[in-house]
């Protein structure tokens, strides 16, 4: 549900429209990804999602907050 719910929203940004969503297991459990425009969000089944724009690095944001933070690192 949290996984829908979070692509739905970056759905809703033309970057985001297809772009492909990755999976990578790792220790903490399996962290999901999804990569467009030099921007990549990232989250895990529970907790903060991670939004990292190029090379800087990943600032937490709630499901709330997902939205905005996208909205204004795409019209930088």
């Amino acid at each position: 549900m949290r996984d829908k719910s979070i692509l739905e929203k970056l759905k809703a940004f033309p970057e985001f429209d297809g772009a492909v969503m990755n999976r990578y297991p790792t220790r903490e459990g399996l962290l999901k990804f999804i990569q467009a425009g030099g921007v990549t969000v990232s989250w895990y089944n529970r907790g903060k999602i991670g939004v990292q724009i190029g090379e800087t690095d990943t600032i937490g944001v709630g499901m709330c907050e997902l939205s905005g933070v996208i909205s204004e690192v795409l019209t930088q």
